[in-house]
């Protein structure tokens, strides 16, 4: 095997590899778009990745044929710093191929990476794919994120134990401070354990325009859940935005980018009430599915989305280098 930069010689080839493991891909989870499944849409997708700033990578060559590839994103911005990232186009092997040459493909990147001073690595791989997935954890990285998906079937709701009728309405202006107070909620929940994910002070400072904007939002929708006048908790859904490099998004999503409820009243119906509301509306609109993503250290999420009906497709793996490695290089003194 010979590992050498990707070119536009290697494209064809690639989309080919794409194609194909996007195609056992749907095999598994059926409700994923189909049109990547062709080689002419998987090429305009790698074109389209490799439009994104800062973007390279390597090709694994085995007699002259493409056996796999990687195209990393070098990324910077105040939420990640210096990172570097593997999205779901962005990688795949020719069938039969070890695993294992996702390893070698990326400790090829992973030497660019760490000399441009990213340290924090990312990798999109499909979550039905073990051994693909072994070859990540055994190149160094963590389970982080899911991203996940559901056709928009009715929801089962089940009896609730709350101690008096449950109201779920449509939020409005007057509601707004009300949002902006249990907003905090999330983001306490999420800087906890075990999830420990920072959320930086400065941005809040942009909550009420954006919650302004939703609530006046056409398509965009924020459910709330009342109980004797209290809000219980919310939850938003806004129309899929899809990159033109998405492999995960089907046509007509809504994507449900928040659910949150207080912590007294947890596990007593309230999140399922919220979310069949927004399913229930999401359906009358014309939408036909459904994505959202968690920390898979967030247990409340980890185990409320799937039994709500969720299906992972992606993970998001993750490995943070010690940054001492750019100039611990264990020379010696010399003593005289």
């Amino acid at each position: 095997m010979n590992l050498v930069p990707f070119a536009n010689e290697h494209l064809e080839a690639a989309a080919s590899l794409l194609a194909l493991r996007h195609r056992a891909h749907r095999a598994a989870l059926p409700l994923l778009p189909g049109e990547p499944e062709s080689a002419t849409e998987a090429r305009r997708i790698l074109e389209a990745l490799r439009q994104r700033p800062r973007t390279s990578g390597f090709a694994a060559l085995q007699n002259g044929q493409l056996i796999g590839f990687a195209l990393g994103t070098l990324r910077i911005d105040t939420t990640w710093g210096r990172s570097a990232w593997l999205f779901a186009p962005g990688h795949a092997l020719a069938p039969g191929t070890s695993p294992e040459v996702y390893r070698d493909l990326y400790a090829a990147l992973a030497a660019q990476w760490v000399q441009e001073g990213c340290f924090v690595h990312a990798a999109l791989v499909p979550a039905h794919d073990r051994p693909a997935l072994e070859a990540w954890y055994g190149a160094g990285f963590g389970h982080e994120q899911v991203h996940a998906l559901r056709a928009l079937d009715p929801v089962d709701l089940r009896p609730g134990v709350l101690d008096s009728p449950l109201r779920t309405h449509r939020a409005g202006m007057d509601d707004l401070d009300r949002l902006l107070e249990m907003a905090g909620h999330i983001f306490e929940h999420q800087r906890a354990s075990p999830v420990f994910a920072p959320y930086l002070p400065e941005f809040s400072e942009d909550w009420p325009q954006d919650y302004t904007e939703l609530i006046e939002g056409e398509a965009d929708r924020i459910w709330l859940a009342e109980q004797d006048g209290r809000l219980l908790g919310f939850a938003i859904f806004s129309p899929a935005e899809q990159t033109p490099d998405d492999l995960l998004t089907p046509p007509k999503s809504v994507t449900f980018t928040v659910g949150v409820t207080r912590e007294d009243v947890r596990c007593r119906g309230v999140g399922r009430a919220l979310f069949a509301r927004g399913v229930e509306e999401a359906r009358r609109m014309g939408f036909r599915a459904c994505v959202t993503d968690w920390r898979a250290t967030n247990l409340a999420a980890s185990r409320a989305w799937p039994r709500m009906g969720f299906s992972p497709a992606l993970y998001r793996l993750s490995r943070r280098i010690d940054e001492r490695v750019a100039w611990a290089r264990g020379a010696r003194f010399t003593h005289t």
